[in-house]
C-alpha cells in the first residue's frame, strides 16, 4: 500500500479514454472534420493531442498546417466546429469503461468526493456523460477552457479540487493519456495512470503512483482501494 499524506479524500478523472472509451470516435470525427480543411489527420498526429483540449489542439494545427483555411477562422469558431463535428458522430458509439465507472461509484459510497476534470468543452462533457447514463454519478466537472491553461498544466485539476473543496494533496487522478498524468504531478496530486493498450513507451507515465497494464477497460476497483489510503467518511 502506497501511504499518502495526507489521506485521499477526491477522486479526479479525466473523461476521453478514462471514464469513456471515446478516443477512437474522437480521431474519426477529427480525422473527418479536418480532411474538409485539408489536413491530413492520421494515428501518429492525433496521438500527440491525446489528454489535450481542443483549443492547444487548434493552435497546433494552425502552425503545422499555416496554409488550411481552417486557419480564416476565429479559434472558438473552429472548437465549436470540431465539437459538433464529434457530438454528431460519437454519443450512439462511445461507451462507459465498467471498472472506471464501478470504482467511482465505490467512492461515491465511501464518502469520498468525484469530480471530472476534462481537456474536452463543457459541452461536450454533459452531452457524453448524458447519453453515457452517467449524468447523475458525475456531478462536478470541469473543462479545461475554464482555465487559463489545459493539460499538461496543472490547471484543470488544481480547479477540480477547489470545486469539491479538498486540497490538491489530498487528490488521487485517474489519467490515460501522458499530458494528463505530467498535469496530475505539477498539481500534487497522487495518479493512476491508465495507458492505452499497445503504447510502447511508459517512460511518460512513470511519476504516476499506480501503472494499470491494459488501461482503463483493465482497471480493477479493488486494486485502487486498496492501493492507497483513503479518508474516513
Amino acid at each position: 500500500m502506497v501511504t499518502i499524506e495526507p489521506p485521499i479524500a477526491a477522486v479526479l478523472f479525466d473523461l476521453d479514454g478514462t471514464v469513456l472509451d471515446s478516443e477512437p470516435a474522437y480521431f474519426e470525427s477529427d480525422r473527418s472534420f479536418l480532411a474538409g480543411f485539408g489536413i491530413d489527420y492520421d494515428e501518429a498526429l492525433n496521438a500527440t493531442f491525446t489528454g489535450r483540449g481542443a483549443t492547444e489542439m487548434m493552435l497546433v494545427l494552425e502552425r503545422m498546417f499555416p496554409r488550411s483555411p481552417l486557419n480564416a477562422l476565429p479559434l472558438p469558431e473552429r472548437v465549436r466546429l470540431k465539437d459538433e463535428a464529434f457530438l454528431a458522430y460519437a454519443p450512439s458509439r462511445v461507451r462507459p469503461f465498467a471498472g472506471v465507472v464501478a470504482l467511482a461509484r465505490r467512492l461515491v459510497e465511501r464518502g469520498i468526493a468525484i469530480a471530472i476534470a476534462s481537456g474536452s468543452s463543457a459541452p461536450v462533457i454533459d452531452i457524453m456523460l448524458m447519453s453515457s447514463g452517467l449524468d447523475e454519478l458525475f456531478r462536478e466537472r470541469v473543462s479545461a477552457t475554464e482555465v487559463p491553461r489545459g493539460k499538461p498544466e496543472p490547471d484543470v485539476f488544481l480547479e477540480a479540487a477547489r470545486r469539491v473543496g479538498v486540497e490538491p494533496a489530498a487528490c488521487l487522478v485517474i489519467e490515460d493519456s501522458r499530458h494528463g498524468v505530467a498535469a496530475a504531478h505539477a498539481a500534487g496530486m497522487a495518479c493512476v495512470a491508465l495507458p492505452a493498450p499497445g503504447t510502447a513507451d511508459l517512460r511518460d507515465f512513470a511519476s504516476a503512483d499506480m501503472i494499470v497494464d491494459g488501461g482503463a477497460a483493465a482497471l480493477d476497483p479493488d486494486l485502487v482501494l486498496r492501493r492507497f489510503v483513503w479518508k474516513s467518511s
